[in-house]
C-alpha cells in the first residue's frame, strides 16, 4: 500500500489546512433554518461595482482565449492609479498566490518567515507546505503589534516577514512612525512584506504610506487584493507592489495565465469606480458605528478597527458562535487562542441589525 504521508513528508502531514466555512444553502438544509446571515469572512455586502459586472458580461465572447500572461490592461490602470512603474507589479488569483509566490521565490532549506500572532493563518500554512517554518510572535496587551519583540526574533535564518495592517483577525494597526522605526531595525536582506488587504477601509490619520518608503526601503513588499473593498472575492484577483528587481523573480516562478480574464477586466473596471467604492466605505463606516454603540449597550469589549470586521468578546466564543447558528447567523470563531472573542464581519444596515438582536438573545442565555 502505498503510503502517501511518506511521500508528502511530515511538514504536509502536520499540516492543519484552512477551513473555510460551509456554504450558506448547506448550513441551512443542516440546521433547518432559512434566510440565514453570513458575517464571517470579510466580505463586501455592498457587492462590486456595476461596472465591473458588466465587464465580466463584455468578455464572455472571448471566454475561450487565454488571459494576458501580463494582465497588460489592469497593470497599466493599476500603475496610473498609484502613479508606479507597470514593472513594480505583479498579479495573482488573490493575496494567497502573492504570499505563495514570495516564499516559493525567496526563501531557501531552513530558512523560516515571522509574523505577529494572531494574525492571518495563511502564512503559517503556506510556508509550511514549501517546508519552511513560520516563527508567531504574540502581539501585546490590546493586540497591538510587538516590533521590539519583532525585531529580536530575527535570526540569520530569517528571510520575510508578515504584517498584515489592518490586522486579521483583530482589526487592529500599526502606525508610520512604528513601521519607520521597524524597517530601520531589519537586516536589508530579509524581507518585509507589508499585507494591506483592507488598507481601503483604513481611515486613521497616522495610518502608514508605505508607497512613499517603497524608494528607501527595497526589501518591502505591498500586497493588496480586490476581493475586499472591491467586492471580487469569487473570481480571485491581488496583486504585489516591490522593487523591479524582486517583481522579476517572481515572474520567473510565477505560472504564466495565472491570473484569469474575468479577474483582470473586472478589477480593472472596480478600481476605476472611485464612486462605488465611496458607497461600499460609507457604508462600512455606518454599520462600524452601529456596531459600536450596540456593543456597548450590551457591555460587550470590542477591539476598534480599521477594516470592515469587528474583535468582539463573548465570553465563550465558541458556545456564542453555534448559538448563533442555530440562529441563522454566521460568525467567525477563531479558536483556543481567542477562545473569549468572536469576529463578526460588517454587514448591511439590515444584516447588522439581524446580528445585534440575535446576539443580545444568545448572550441573554448564556
Amino acid at each position: 500500500m502505498i503510503d502517501f504521508g511518506k511521500l508528502a513528508g511530515q511538514n504536509i502531514v502536520d499540516l492543519v489546512p484552512y477551513k473555510p466555512g460551509k456554504p450558506i444553502k448547506e448550513l441551512e438544509r443542516e440546521l433547518g433554518i432559512k434566510n440565514s446571515v453570513k458575517l464571517a469572512s470579510n466580505e463586501n455586502p455592498v457587492g462590486c461595482s456595476p461596472k465591473a459586472t458588466q465587464a465580466i458580461i463584455d468578455l464572455f465572447p472571448e471566454i475561450s482565449r487565454y488571459p494576458y500572461g501580463d494582465a497588460f490592461y489592469l497593470r497599466q490602470t493599476v500603475a496610473d492609479f498609484y502613479n508606479v512603474s507597470g514593472d513594480k507589479l505583479l498579479f495573482g488569483t488573490g493575496s494567497n498566490e502573492i504570499i505563495e509566490l514570495a516564499i516559493r521565490t525567496f526563501l531557501s532549506d531552513g530558512e523560516h518567515v515571522l509574523s505577529p500572532a494572531p494574525s492571518f493563518s495563511v502564512y503559517g500554512i503556506i510556508s509550511q507546505a514549501a517546508g519552511k517554518g513560520c516563527k508567531w510572535v504574540p502581539v501585546k496587551e490590546g493586540f497591538k503589534f510587538d516590533f521590539e519583540a519583532l525585531a529580536e526574533a530575527i535570526d540569520e535564518k530569517t528571510r520575510m516577514i508578515f504584517l498584515a495592517n489592518p490586522n486579521n483577525p483583530t482589526g487592529e494597526y500599526f502606525t508610520q512612525s512604528e513601521i519607520t522605526d521597524f524597517m530601520k531595525k531589519v537586516p536589508e536582506d530579509v524581507i518585509v512584506v507589508m499585507d494591506e488587504a483592507y488598507i481601503e477601509y483604513a481611515d486613521a490619520p497616522d495610518f502608514p504610506d508605505t508607497l512613499a518608503m517603497l524608494d528607501d526601503y527595497k526589501n518591502m513588499f505591498i500586497m493588496r487584493t480586490f476581493s475586499k473593498a472591491y467586492g471580487l472575492a469569487s473570481v480571485r484577483a491581488g496583486y504585489v507592489i516591490a522593487c523591479e528587481e524582486a517583481i522579476d523573480m517572481m515572474n520567473r516562478v510565477r505560472q504564466p495565465f495565472n491570473t484569469n480574464m474575468l479577474a483582470q477586466v473586472a478589477a480593472k473596471a472596480a478600481m476605476e469606480d472611485s464612486d462605488h467604492l465611496a458607497k461600499v466605505l460609507k457604508e462600512n463606516k455606518d454599520g462600524k458605528e452601529y456596531l459600536y454603540s450596540q456593543f456597548e449597550k450590551l457591555s460587550l469589549k470590542y477591539i476598534p478597527t480599521q477594516a470592515n470586521f469587528i474583535l468582539v468578546n463573548v465570553k465563550d466564543g465558541e458556545k456564542v458562535f453555534n448559538e448563533l447558528l442555530k440562529e441563522g447567523v454566521i460568525v467567525r470563531y477563531l479558536g483556543p487562542g481567542l477562545a473569549e472573542w468572536i469576529r463578526v464581519s460588517v454587514g448591511t444596515m439590515k444584516e447588522n441589525e439581524i446580528f445585534i438582536n440575535k446576539l443580545q438573545k444568545v448572550t441573554d442565555n448564556l
